[in-house]
């Protein structure tokens, strides 16, 4: 006999928390004209996003991403200053 008290139609916040600890993390760095640049830490390789809905994605705090290079999602960070950014001349 089913319990009626019980709602499946929603998950627990703890599931998604869980969730988020399977993915490796990567932290993202902001580019001189707008892009964003990740080391992938599966394979080691440097991936570059420019398009502009990925980029809004990534606004958001626990930004997920798909990894260009090696396709597993990955948990986005944004680092706190880039060098490269803080002394290029535009």
């Amino acid at each position: 006999m089913p319990l009626q008290d019980e709602n499946w139609n929603t998950i627990h916040a703890s599931a998604f928390s869980h969730a988020r600890a399977l993915m490796r993390p990567a932290t993202a760095t902001l580019r001189p004209h707008g892009g964003v640049r990740y080391r992938c830490p599966v394979t080691g390789s440097f991936v570059l996003v420019t398009d502009e809905p990925t980029l809004a994605a990534l606004a958001r705090p626990h930004a997920r991403l798909r990894c260009a290079d090696c396709g597993e999602m990955h948990l986005m960070t944004l680092a706190a200053e880039d060098p490269v950014v803080a002394t290029t001349d535009d």
